[in-house]
């Protein structure tokens, strides 16, 4: 059986081990980027035809870069709105972070501004927390909108001491 003298290397040995160090630093750089984040939000709306959620987002952008699910119910209908955050930021205690909740009403759907939660507010709250890595936090509350219109269910954090902030976001059609 003859060996197969063919086989020529893709790179020169050389050039392949001068790469790898780069390799390495990109793949470095693009793996910390990807653990800058520092909350995982899962929203759900539960109402009598189903259940809609969200996953988290971020701003900048304004209403960030995720087209927000949208639902439809009947004015009166008993809704649910239960949310989940988590902590993923590694590298310590997030200090006097807040988490709000709200359902308000908004002008349109997918509306890039965030709705001013004291006017039109069906529902709100609000707690400031010191967050430790892989800390989670919740709330389920049940609500009504006896009124229709175009309303916006949402979650988000403020004071991260971060270039952005994280949010969860559905879009309500009240009948």
């Amino acid at each position: 059986m003859a060996l197969n003298r063919a086989y020529v290397p893709l790179l020169p040995l050389r050039f392949s081990l001068w790469l790898l160090p780069l390799f390495l630093l990109f793949a470095g750089l693009a793996t910390s980027t990807a653990y800058g984040e520092h909350a995982a939000i899962n929203l759900k709306v539960i109402g009598p035809d189903g259940t809609h959620q969200a996953s988290a987002d971020q701003e900048p952008p304004p209403g960030g870069v995720n087209p927000r699910p949208r639902m439809t119910v009947h004015a009166g209908d008993p809704l649910v709105l239960h949310f989940i955050l988590t902590n993923v930021y590694p590298h310590g205690v997030l200090k006097d972070v807040t988490v709000r909740y709200f359902v308000a009403r908004t002008k349109e759907f997918g509306a890039k501004e965030v709705p001013d939660p004291s006017d039109g507010v069906v529902t709100q709250g609000a707690a400031t927390l010191n967050l430790k890595p892989k800390c989670r936090v919740g709330a389920r509350l049940q609500f009504r909108i006896n009124e229709p219109g175009i309303y916006v269910v949402r979650v988000d954090t403020q004071n991260t001491q971060s270039d952005h902030e994280h949010f969860s976001a559905i879009d309500l059609e009240v009948k």
